[in-house]
Parts: structure tokens; C-alpha cells; sequence
């Protein structure tokens, strides 16, 4: 209870409490005792991030149907919650059954981003473990990196206990049953890891030393003793068979894609020389199509989103795409779902694949050219004609698009003039061509990165231009468009990304560097309104540390920092490739290409490139309560908000509502046009942190409901701290809820203990003043008090001392007025009062006197009136 009651202080401190409350709609709570290993899935960003990520939750749904693990989520506490658990001297936890980090037996960490480094110091502090491997003994949990930055994890090796290479799904489950074994018998973590070095993919840190190659600025690593000198990637070989998480947790709050994503095919086709995730992510595997549309389906059904999204690193190639949004399209334009497609190639944008994504409300839509000229875009290996990419933009606009998001990078090894006047050129014709479709100019958000040269890929020899000539490319882009007002310009911040490239090609004496900075307040550096440079320069000067060698050209001959990490692509397919984008020549993608060439991957089964295979779709369930009709009826819906939904905004728990009524396969109307929306009103909005115990919705739909078997199938789809108490069907024309509204009722909680300090302190300050001789006289006199300055300011009041409330009411007016926490405040002192207020009930003008509820409220708020008369006499 103490620590629940610790929680709750915090929570009231913070800014989105939603992101650390755990309890969502899907999320797996097992029993302590039946884990024999227990896994902390973390992320180390902010939750909205992680909660948008695939790998997470295949492994979270993976892991924890292991009868003997228990897998939970922990993701980067946003500075304010920081703050309170170091004031608090509370250490982090897992959101679902509240395990501080000390007390797992592995951490797993989702390393995507370089930038997120300084939120792994956090994490691993404020879970009271410590910082570098060579201090933690086997009491402390296993620390695990893996994702896109294990390919150079040199910079952060000496946090880590081991990392994982490639593909995470077979790897970490022979992990985890092969500690689960060897905890029994082994006692030194030496020996454990040295067994976990036998598993391929697998790359300890500690089993290596670093060293200086001779005519080399940067550390490369080598072996200890019989380690492997090669790690060699982890390729999960039935991704194609493998099941994809259906019954994925729904978040409480909003978060950075917030939708129903299936992967329909893992890694890329395409030969993009700039490209680190080619050589991460390959070989290309796709996904069976009936499976595809099925894992949609399904994970809609058991969700509840609005929207649906087919994710592959390029989803145009998926060879099935068009016949998928074909079939799927059908069942989702019925059920006003939403597809989204991420960053699509022009050339599989057809007119059909676009009239069938429009179908229920237009999504994002997205363009990669990356470069101004085809010149250029054969350098990188971008087999993109500008005449298709007008084309797509042409395809987008004749169906309605007025947005259009365009991506570019500059700073490309052998960019001329030239081609940024082209970038110049392709968007000026893009709102041309824009402007004569539309008759109006189209927004146009361009994305403007800066050129990395990432490990494991043909150019990760190359140096990254100078800042100043960065610079004044950006500038120049900016100027040559400035008076293009539908332009919104979205340049990346240059120097993160030279941070991002320091560490992308570090080595291990970066770790110093990153302590440095995160001991002088680094956090989040991937946010552009927390990332300051000025404490990485500090930290560059502090350790002596050079960042020239990370951004300069490297030797081709010489051991590279990541060298001793096998992503599958040879050294030599790589120098072939770029002598091949130094003479402007193109390499044909996987679709097209001998599988052999690259030497990766030639063993690798082709899939079919025609679509042979007849989709089934299962049929639809029927609606599980009601019965449909040809009205359209008005609901009235009483619902209670209360515990852990009181700290969810107004706009979370609109969206929680509604996705568990598609949940429960509960029919409400849609309004009509390009964007449909439930037909749903609320109240006034509750503010964050107060409960609710009878608040009030209208909805409307086609279907007459039972109210007892709506409430009761609707309560089982419902998130915890949410219910419905009530249906009532209008069946004769009413006003609107907010103009029916006569009175609202509030109540404070005399008997929390935050309260009644409060109270006490403000009798201390005025005890001179004051005559009460207990908290309930004291209340009275503060109120009264108050009252005779601001007479007008409350309704009325009513103090219940046997329940320990204060019960206060305020005439409605939808003009926004004074708010009872500002008024609590002035009487009492109490700071942020809202998290100790209800919103007990609203009392509505008696248009209908047989409602027993209206009655019952009105009887009591007489009563307060009456009170409140005697007291003025």
C-alpha cells in the first residue's frame, strides 16, 4: 500500500502519468511465482516511441508464451518522472507488476537509435544497478543489447553483459533457457558468459580487448583466449511461418504510431548504398498474403484501432501489395478502418493501390526520392526516374491528397550544384503539378537530412562532409523555396546527426565521452527541444577526445571498429559497390537481380513473384448484442472514471471508449465525408486526475440495445478504472447533453492525508484568526471565509462528516468559468487539488421527471440548498 501510495504522489507530479500506469488493454500480468526467469523488455525512449515498436512486441508476446518467463516492458522515464523517483529514492519498475529493474534476471534492451545512449545510463541508474559490466556480479541482472545498433555496439560495450546480433526471436529464447539451465550450475559470471558466447549471434564484450591497428585513428577489437574472432549474424530463417502478435497491447495514451501494424516482410530488396538497414534486416522474406490479411484482421478485432498498417522497410516491393489492399480494403472500408502505407517507392503507386487506401479516410502520404537528379540517385543506387516520381505525386493529388511529405538528404558522396538545384527543381514541379490538379498549391513538409556513412555499407569508408558546407546547403534549399508558403520545411537537426555519426563509427573510447555527457545532463538526445550540443562539446573537451577521426575517410585496408561483427554482406560485394557508385553505375534490387552477385544471401528460397494463391477471409461475427434496424436511435450512456483512468486526459479516454466498443463488437453510427467518426459527445471534460463517477456520453446507432446486455458485453472490453452503470435510450427529441446541463457536483476527500495537511498548515498559519477546534470546523470557517469575498464563486456546499467529503456545486455554464480546483486552492492551499476531487454527478434540468437518477440528484442538491439558506439567515 505504501508503495501504491508512493506512485501516486509521483504521478501527480508529472506531465503524462498514462505513460507509467501500466493496466492497458492486452498487457500480460503473470504471477510472480511462476516465472523462473524473469525479462525486462526496455526501451530507452519515451513510451510513445516504444510502444510504436514491432520488435517489442513480438518478443513481449513471444517471451511470455514461455511457460517459465515472465517478460514485462520498461521504457525511458521523461525527465520529470526522473526527477521524482530520485526525490522519492524509488527505483524504476516494470509497468506491469511493478518489479524494480534490481530485481529481473536479464534486461533487454531495443538499441535502435545511437542517440538514445545517455536514456540506457539513466534506465540502468535509476534501477539501481550498476553502470559497467566488470562491476555487476551474478546477483545483478543480465544486461542485453540488441537491434540496429549491435552492428557497432563498440561505443557502449562496457555497459553490457553480451548482445545480440541479427534477429532477436530464436536468439533470445535459446538465451534465456540456456541461463535458466546454467544458473544452477555455475557461480561466477565468467564462466555464464563464456558460455553464452557459444551461441551464434551472440557477442560478448568482455571476451574481447580493444586495440589501435597500425595507420588506424579508431580501436578495433579482437579476442580474448578461444572467443570467436567473427560474429555472425542471427537470421530468423520461419519468419515466413511464423505467427505475428495479434492480442497486441493497447496503449492508454497517445502514441507515435498508433495503430494495428503486421510486418508483411522482413529486410529490403532494393540495394540502397546509404542504407544500413539493407545489411541488417536482409535477406528479404516476406509474408504469406492470406496470413497477411488475416494477422489485420484479427489484431483489429482484438484491439479495437481505427487504423491499420502494412509495415516492411519497403512496402511497395512486398509482391502481393495490390491484391492485399484489393481484398483487405473490402472488410476495412465496411468496418471505417483506416490503411496506412509507410515511405513508398513511386513505382508501387499505382492509381488502384491509391483509390483503394482513400476508401475509408486519407492517411499520411510519403515520398523518397532522397536525391535532386538521376545522376545522384544512381550514386546511391536509387533506381527512382523523376518521371515516376511525378507520376505518384500526379496519383496522390487526383484523388484528393493536399499534403504531401517528401524526403531528401544532402551531403551525398559526389552531390554537386547541380544537384541541389534539382532537389529545387522536383519540388517546385511537384506543387506545379499540385497546383493544376487541386487549383490551389499543395503542402508540401520536406524532410532535409544530412549524409552518415554507416558501418556495413559501401560507404562506411567515406567521410561526412564538413559542417559549414552542410550548413549552407540547408541554408541554400531554405532560400531557393522561401516563397513557396505551402512549404513546411522539416530539416533534422545537423549536429545531432553528427553526434549520431560519431557514434555510429565509434570505438570503445567513446563510452567516457558518453558518461561525461550524461553525468553533465544528457538525456534524450534524440528530442530536438532536450538535445543540447553544447554538453557533448564539453564532454569532448573534458575527455580529450578528437571528433574529427569518427567523421573523416577510413582506410579500406585497415580493421574497422565493427569489423568483428559479420552482417553476411562481404567486404569485398561492398568495395564493389562503391566503386561502382563512384562511376554513377546502378546495381539491379533482389526483385531483379542474380541472388548469388551479392554473396550474402544465395541460398536464400525465392518466393513467387505472381500472385497464384486465392485469398480466404474468415467471415465476420455479427454484432453480440443488439438487433439491427432502419433508425438511427440516440443513447444516453453513464459511465464511471475512476483509480488509475483518473489520470488519463479527455481526448486518451474518448479514444479508449470507442476502441473498446469495436472491441466488444458494439455497432455505432459514423458521421459521413473523407475522415468518419463515431458519432459520440461527451461532457465538459474532466480534467487530468480527477474521478468521475457518473459522467455521461450520447451515441447513436442503427441497433436497439438491451441496456442490461450492452453495459455487461461493453464492461468486459473496457480497460480497468472504466465502466458503464447505464444505458437509456432518448426515444423522443432532446437537447444536447451540454445544453440540458443544470448543475455539477463535486466532491473532496477530507480524509486523504494530503488534504488534512493541508488543512493543518493553513490552521497553523491562521490560527490567530481562526476559532475551530478540528478539521471539520476548520473546513467550514475556511469555506465561510472564503465566502464572503467571493460570494458568488460556489453555488453551494455541504460538508458530510460521516463519509469525510466536502460536497460542493456549481451552476453550469458553457462559457468557460471558474474551475473547482482553483477555488479548493484558494480555500485550502492545496497544491494541485484536481487529484483529490470527483466529479460526483451531473444534475440536468427536469425535462423527464420519471428518471429516478435525475430525482434522486435533485433531491440532494436541495438539500444542499437548504443547508446553504440556513447558513445565510
Amino acid at each position: 500500500m505504501k508503495k501504491a501510495a508512493d506512485l501516486e504522489k509521483i504521478l501527480r507530479c508529472v506531465e503524462k502519468p498514462g505513460r507509467y500506469l501500466g493496466g492497458e488493454w492486452n498487457e500480460i500480468r503473470k504471477d510472480l511465482s511462476q516465472g523462473k526467469a524473469k525479462v525486462a523488455l526496455v526501451f530507452p525512449d519515451s513510451y510513445e516511441i516504444g510502444m510504436s515498436y514491432l520488435g517489442q512486441k513480438i518478443l513481449y508476446n513471444l517471451l511470455n508464451s514461455h511457460s517459465s518467463i515472465l517478460a514485462e516492458r520498461v521504457y525511458a522515464p521523461w525527465v520529470d518522472f526522473e526527477q521524482q523517483l530520485r526525490l522519492h529514492h524509488r527505483p524504476l519498475f516494470s509497468l506491469e507488476n511493478k518489479i524494480p529493474l534490481y530485481e529481473f534476471d536479464m534486461l533487454g534492451f531495443s538499441l535502435l537509435y545511437e542517440l538514445n545512449y545517455s536514456n540506457v545510463l539513466t534506465i540502468l541508474d535509476l534501477g539501481q544497478i550498476p553502470l559497467l559490466s566488470s562491476e555487476r556480479s551474478l546477483k545483478y541482472p543480465l544486461v542485453i543489447g540488441g537491434g540496429p545498433a549491435a552492428f557497432n555496439p563498440e561505443p557502449i560495450a562496457p555497459l553490457f553483459d553480451m548482445f545480440v546480433v541479427g534477429d532477436g526471436e530464436e536468439a533470445f529464447i535459446e538465451i534465456i533457457e540456456k541461463f535458466m539451465l546454467l544458473r544452477q550450475e555455475l557461480s561466477g559470471k565468467k564462466e555464464l558468459l563464456e558460455e553464452m558466447s557459444k551461441i551464434k549471434g551472440v557477442y560478448v564484450p568482455s571476451l574481447y580487448e580493444a586495440f589501435r591497428p597500425q595507420e588506424s585513428p579508431l580501436l578495433a577489437v579482437r579476442p580474448i583466449d578461444d572467443a570467436p574472432a567473427k560474429i555472425e549474424k542471427r537470421v530468423f530463417n520461419r519468419f515466413i511461418q511464423f505467427p505475428f502478435p495479434e492480442n497486441i497491447i493497447v496503449p492508454d495514451i497517445k502514441t507515435v504510431f498508433d495503430r494495428a501494424a503486421v510486418e508483411v516482410a522482413r529486410g529490403c530488396p532494393q540495394k540502397c548504398r546509404f542504407c544500413q538497414a539493407l545489411s541488417i534486416y536482409f535477406p528479404y522474406r516476406v509474408k504469406n498474403p492470406s496470413v497477411v490479411i488475416q494477422n489485420i484482421l484479427n489484431s483489429l478485432q482484438a484491439t479495437g484501432y481505427e487504423d491499420a498498417s502494412l509495415a516492411s522497410l519497403s512496402i511497395s516491393d512486398y509482391p502481393y501489395l495490390e491484391e492485399v489492399i484489393d481484398s483487405l480494403m473490402k472488410e476495412l472500408a465496411e468496418q471505417k478502418v483506416s490503411l496506412s502505407l509507410s515511405a513508398l517507392r513511386p513505382k508501387g503507386l499505382t492509381p488502384e493501390v491509391v483509390k483503394n487506401i482513400i476508401k475509408v479516410r486519407k492517411t499520411g502520404f510519403t515520398l523518397v526520392p532522397e536525391a535532386g537528379t538521376q545522376r545522384l540517385r544512381r550514386v546511391i543506387n536509387k533506381n527512382l526516374e523523376e518521371d515516376e516520381i511525378i507520376e505518384a505525386a500526379a496519383n496522390a493529388f487526383s484523388q484528393g491528397w493536399k499534403l504531401l511529405k517528401l524526403y531528401f538528404m544532402v551531403g551525398i558522396p559526389t552531390e554537386k550544384d547541380e544537384d541541389l538545384e534539382g532537389i529545387v527543381s522536383l519540388v517546385k514541379e511537384i506543387i506545379r503539378i499540385g497546383s493544376s490538379i487541386l487549383r490551389s498549391p499543395p503542402r508540401i513538409n520536406l524532410s532535409v537530412s544530412s549524409f552518415i556513412p554507416k558501418p556495413h555499407t559501401p560507404f562506411q569508408w567515406l567521410e561526412m562532409e564538413e559542417e559549414k558546407i552542410l550548413l549552407e546547403k540547408h541554408r541554400y534549399l531554405r532560400l531557393a523555396l522561401k516563397r513557396h508558403r505551402s512549404i513546411s520545411f522539416k530539416d533534422h537537426s545537423l549536429r545531432s546527426s553528427i553526434l549520431e555519426a560519431i557514434f555510429s563509427r565509434g570505438d570503445r573510447k567513446l563510452f567516457q565521452l558518453l558518461l561525461k555527457a550524461w553525468e553533465n545532463g544528457a538525456r534524450f538526445d534524440s528530442w530536438k527541444d532536450r538535445f543540447k550540443f553544447s554538453t557533448w562539446e564539453e564532454a569532448f573537451d573534458s575527455e580529450n577526445i578528437d571528433r574529427y577521426p569518427y567523421l573523416s575517410s577510413l582506410s579500406k585496408d585497415v580493421r574497422l571498429p565493427w569489423s568483428h561483427i559479420d552482417c553476411g554482406l562481404k567486404k569485398s560485394h561492398l568495395l564493389q559497390e562503391l566503386a561502382k557508385a563512384m562511376k554513377g553505375e546502378s546495381t539491379p534490387s533482389c526483385l531483379d537481380n542474380n541472388c548469388g552477385l551479392c554473396q550474402g544471401c544465395e541460398f536464400w528460397p525465392r518466393w513467387e513473384k505472381k500472385f497464384k494463391e486465392k485469398i480466404r477471409i474468415k467471415t465476420k461475427k455479427p454484432p453480440a448484442v443488439g438487433r439491427k434496424t432502419k433508425r438511427i436511435f440516440r443513447y444516453r450512456a453513464y459511465y464511471s472514471k475512476l483509480d488509475r483512468a483518473r489520470f488519463l486526459s479527455h481526448l486518451d479516454l474518448s479514444h479508449i471508449i470507442q476502441r473498446a466498443l469495436r472491441r466488444a463488437n458494439i455497432s455505432i453510427a459514423y458521421s459521413k465525408g473523407f475522415h468518419p467518426k463515431m458519432l459520440i459527445s461527451y461532457l465538459p471534460a474532466l480534467p487530468l486526475g480527477m474521478g468521475g463517477k457518473r459522467e455521461i456520453m450520447e451515441f447513436r446507432s442503427e441497433y436497439h440495445y438491451s441496456p442490461g446486455k450492452f453495459i455487461c458485453q461493453a464492461n468486459n472490453f473496457l480497460p480497468s478504472g472504466l465502466k458503464f452503470l447505464e444505458l437509456r435510450k432518448l426515444d423522443k427529441p432532446e437537447p444536447s447533453l451540454n445544453e440540458t446541463i443544470e448543475k455539477m457536483v463535486y466532491s473532496l476527500d477530507l480524509k486523504n492525508k494530503d488534504v488534512s495537511e493541508s488543512i493543518r498548515k493553513h490552521k497553523h498559519k491562521r490560527e490567530k484568526k481562526m476559532s475551530a477546534s478540528n478539521n471539520y470546523e476548520m473546513v467550514q470557517e475556511l469555506i465561510e471565509s472564503f465566502l464572503k469575498q467571493n460570494s458568488e464563486a460556489l453555488e453551494s456546499y455541504y460538508l458530510d462528516k460521516k463519509q469525510g467529503k466536502l460536497y460542493l456545486s456549481w451552476n453550469f455554464s458553457q462559457v468557460k468559468g471558474v474551475r473547482p480546483q482553483d477555488i479548493i486552492e484558494d480555500i485550502f492551499g492545496i497544491d494541485n487539488p484536481v487529484f483529490f476531487l470527483t466529479r460526483e454527478e451531473i444534475l440536468f434540468k427536469l425535462t423527464r421527471p420519471r428518471d429516478s437518477s435525475i430525482r434522486v440528484s435533485k433531491n440532494r442538491i436541495q438539500d444542499m440548498e437548504r443547508r446553504e439558506e440556513r447558513r445565510t439567515r
